[in-house]
């Protein structure tokens, strides 16, 4: 058993560990609040952009080396994870998810955002074709632009004919899941067109300058950018709220942890004071 020293500095060691927890906690929230207004901040750009591309497709036979489908099975994957531990199985999830999809294609090309992606891969022996490293804490529009850019220069040269984003999709504050969204060939969606609030948007049709393929051509990478930083800033979303969940369950276990230890220590203390007096008492008993 241990001795009330021991115990004391245990107590004291638990007690400073749950304050750090508590810490990390209180910054998870903040990082994934800052983070959720964000996406919601650029939600309503990047849908006007969504309805005028569709509206350019929509009863026309414009085609697009983006939208066109091509004939090859070659894949790439963009997988999104954190640089950091310490968030549950936030990591696990999404990076199994990745795994079991790249498996199951002949010809893949891998692109890892986030330390803990690379090095899930490397330990699986896949080889990562591009990694974007010190994206995922704080991830930027020009962040978004500069590998979109990356990922479209490589499609034009002809290397693979699908790109799909392994994210962690943030569906409301407290639900999230690994998921896999097709980012090219890009689909138009031919039905209604919506706005923000969800509400449909009537038909509306427009005289591009110089053409439609010139506007197309700036608008796509536009979206294209669009949904590659809601991929990242969903995926902080989420890996916050993971850690902010683990933190807080490090935090109460310690709690408990140290209600235990406080119990052992006044028991253990109780004991001494009882010896000490049957100690006394004998002492006294002699004389």
């Amino acid at each position: 058993m241990l001795n009330i020293v021991d115990i004391k500095n245990r107590i004291k060691s638990i007690e400073d560990t749950a304050q750090i927890t508590k810490a990390m906690q209180l910054i998870s929230v903040a990082k994934m609040n800052k983070a959720l207004v964000r996406y919601e901040s650029n939600q309503a750009y990047f849908k006007k952009v969504q309805n005028t591309i569709t509206s350019i497709f929509r009863g026309s036979k414009i085609s697009h080396r983006y939208v066109d489908n091509r004939e090859g099975e070659r894949t790439a994957f963009v997988v999104i994870a954190s640089d950091k531990g310490m968030a549950g199985d936030f990591n696990s999830q999404v990076l199994n998810l990745a795994y079991s999809e790249i498996k199951k294609s002949k010809e893949t090309y891998v692109f890892t955002i986030g330390l803990m992606a690379r090095d899930f891969f490397v330990s699986k022996g896949i080889s990562i074709d591009i990694e974007f490293l010190h994206t995922t804490q704080n991830p930027t529009m020009a962040d978004a632009a500069k590998i979109t850019y990356d990922i479209l220069e490589l499609y034009d040269k002809n290397l693979f004919d699908k790109i799909y984003v392994v994210y962690t999709e943030k569906t409301s504050v407290v639900k999230q899941h690994p998921s896999i969204l097709r980012l090219l060939p890009l689909r138009i969606d031919e039905g209604e067109s919506v706005d923000a609030d969800g509400k449909t948007v009537p038909p509306q049709r427009f005289h591009f300058e110089p053409n439609e393929k010139s506007v197309l051509d700036v608008l796509i990478v536009e979206y294209l950018t669009g949904v590659l930083y809601s991929t990242l800033i969903q995926s902080v979303a989420a890996e916050h709220f993971k850690r902010m969940t683990t933190m807080q369950q490090a935090t109460e276990n310690a709690g408990e942890m140290v209600a235990d230890l406080k119990i052992k220590y006044n028991r253990a203390r109780q004991e001494n004071i009882t010896t000490s007096i049957i100690e006394i008492t004998n002492n006294s008993l002699n004389i």
